[in-house]
């Protein structure tokens, strides 16, 4: 999947624009958000009632929250595109050209997070946060999977992959997910309040992430 998202991204494919070249091909950051409906039947149980077992974050309140989708998925696109312009490889799931028929959005999630040197999950306040708990969750429920992470939270010895994950959120998002993501996971949370400062803190964390690959403990992926 690695070389695969590397091969793509300069490339329209599908419904994908094509993405400029970057400095650093190599380190990927994947930028995840609540931009987009996922297919709620493929994320619940065959007996479940949608109208009584579909979670709250399935549905877009735009009177609820101060950013509407578009604006979500502008704001992830403005970040995306900064982060590229300072040599990154960032880059959104949509960027990477994969039709929902041969792989769903949670499974897509999973793999992206997996190829890549960071993964950064953007949450502005919008309306019920959708996506918050969906999206991410499946990936750290990916982690959870690693051997050792079995157990109370506290007994838990977090993988190394978790210090590759952050999530960037406004001061007025609160939802259980989030609190679970420093707690189990040893995740880094940290706020934003705009655009500039969302791509600050970005790639903050992803030159924290090169210089661990490059000086420290965290391996370089290939």
């Amino acid at each position: 999947m690695r070389q695969r998202i590397i091969a793509n991204l300069p490339h329209a494919i599908n419904t994908s624009d094509a993405l400029s070249p970057v400095r650093r091909e190599q380190f990927l950051v994947y930028l995840m958000g609540p931009y987009r409906t996922f297919d709620i039947d493929s994320l619940l149980p065959a007996d479940a009632d949608l109208d009584t077992d579909a979670p709250s974050f399935a549905t877009w309140d735009e009177s609820s929250g101060e950013y509407a989708e578009d604006e979500v998925l502008r704001l992830l696109q403005e970040t995306r595109d900064c982060l590229r312009n300072r040599g990154f490889n960032a880059f959104l799931a949509i960027d990477v050209g994969i039709p929902l028929d041969e792989m769903d959005a949670a499974t897509q999630s999973i793999a992206f997070a997996q190829a890549s040197n960071a993964t950064i999950f953007i949450a502005p306040q919008v309306g019920d946060n959708l996506g918050v708990g969906i999206e991410i969750g499946s990936v750290l429920e990916d982690i959870l999977s690693t051997e050792g992470m079995q157990g109370p939270a506290d007994d838990a010895t977090p993988p190394e992959r978790t210090r590759r994950v952050m999530v960037a959120t406004e001061p007025s998002v609160r939802t259980a997910m989030l609190g679970a993501v420093n707690a189990r996971w040893d995740a880094s949370v940290r706020t934003f309040t705009d655009v500039e400062d969302c791509c600050r803190l970005c790639a903050q964390f992803c030159t924290h992430i090169q210089n661990e690959e490059l000086y420290g403990s965290l391996d370089k992926l290939q």
